[in-house]
């Protein structure tokens, strides 16, 4: 991109994409350097080789956050201006050649207002790319499944955000967030020095969780289950079980003796808190250690029910409830089977019941709207 009033552009006005002549639809105050022309994109290698070698880079992020329009390359004849699409991107892949060839150390991202640069092509130089701008959990994970039909996990940047959501204002669970990310490159986009101790603490755990199962993760084989588009009533209703209120994942490892599993909802409804999960691409006949992390969760996410067990009473978000909640934990469920590979892919194995309203302890699922589990699978010896 260029800027009308830089050096660059009052030196070589022809170097970008406009119509002579006409008025210009900026955008973000850019115009956009026509990457048809070699002499453009010499230069583009050259001004980011100096930029590569002014200090020890490892990362970049290639992005492109402007609309193309005008449509027309000064260096083209009239009758050829429909070939200025395809020889824009070509002229892309020479630059991304080069620079690629000069850096092999530089970890390239891809970016195009999010997951618009995601194309077989540059893939041969930007290993990852960043799926969306929308990190929302809810609609990442309907983003990532629909990714999965033409690309691995490995190339998929997935990003723990923070809350609410800066696209949706949506609040997801922390754990909801990871789990989402988990399935791809995840990273984190959080202020960590606004976090509570409690958060911080959880995601240490979840960085030594992912580090644990990244290889099954980012190279295992990706299946999908259930999913949020599935047709019906996805209201949260009585069927909302079996029709596009869950999402469901399997990621097996090449050989088939590990498995990680996913599972989340969009709402929770009352009364139909029973789950299962089915996992895909398992060995039938090998017998599987199923089982899920044990958390624990602020007794505060339970309201003012804290008052059906205390002796006196608790106002919401007092200082009495606040300090209850810094020492007392409600634990989570804990699911622990061993089970054949067809079972878990045929049959599903039924989770732990969710809170419905009739009490709760460590054999209650704590299973809210927009909640989500991992669920891990190894081959028993």
């Amino acid at each position: 991109m260029v800027n009308v009033n830089s050096r660059l552009y009052k030196e070589h006005p022809e170097w970008v994409i406009e119509i002579p002549g006409k008025p210009h639809s900026e955008g973000r105050c850019q115009r956009i350097l026509d990457l048809s022309r070699p002499e453009v994109q010499d230069f583009i290698i050259e001004k980011m080789t100096e930029v590569f070698s002014s200090a020890e880079i490892s990362y970049v992020k290639w992005d492109m956050n402007r609309t193309f329009t005008d449509y027309f390359s000064q260096a083209l004849e009239p009758d050829r201006q429909k070939e200025l699409a395809h020889r824009y991107v070509l002229g892309l892949y020479r630059c991304m050649s080069e620079l690629t060839k000069r850096f092999p150390n530089i970890l390239f991202e891809g970016c195009a207002a999010g997951g618009n640069r995601f194309d077989l092509g540059i893939l041969c130089y930007f290993p990852q790319i960043w799926a969306s701008d929308d990190t929302d959990a809810l609609c990442r994970a309907q983003i990532q499944s629909g990714y999965s039909y033409g690309y691995p996990m490995s190339v998929i940047s997935a990003h723990v955000s923070s809350c609410p959501n800066h696209q949706t204002l949506r609040i997801t669970p922390l754990e909801t967030r990871f789990a989402v990310a988990a399935f791809g490159i995840c990273g984190y986009e959080c202020n960590f020095s606004d976090m509570k101790k409690e958060e911080l603490a959880a995601v240490k755990e979840q960085i030594a969780l992912y580090k644990k199962w990244r290889e099954v993760l980012q190279w295992g084989n990706f299946y999908r289950g259930r999913s949020f588009l599935d047709l019906g009533n996805s209201s949260g209703g009585v069927l909302a079980d079996l029709t596009g209120n869950q999402m469901e994942w399997t990621c097996v490892s090449k050989d088939g003796k590990s498995a990680v599993g996913f599972l989340m909802q969009k709402l929770a409804a009352p009364n139909t808190q029973f789950h299962y999960f089915r996992a895909k691409g398992l060995k039938p006949e090998t017998l599987y250690h199923f089982y899920n992390r044990t958390l624990k969760y602020n007794i505060k996410d339970f309201g003012d029910l804290v008052n059906t067990v205390s002796p006196v009473h608790i106002k919401q978000d007092s200082i009495a409830h606040n300090l209850i909640a810094k020492f007392v934990k409600m634990d989570g469920e804990k699911e622990d089977m061993y089970v054949y590979g067809d079972t878990l892919m045929y049959n599903g194995v039924r989770l732990k019941q969710a809170f419905g309203g009739t009490g709760y302890n460590d054999e209650v699922r704590y299973y809210q709207d927009f909640g989500a589990r991992m669920y891990f699978m190894e081959e028993e010896s």
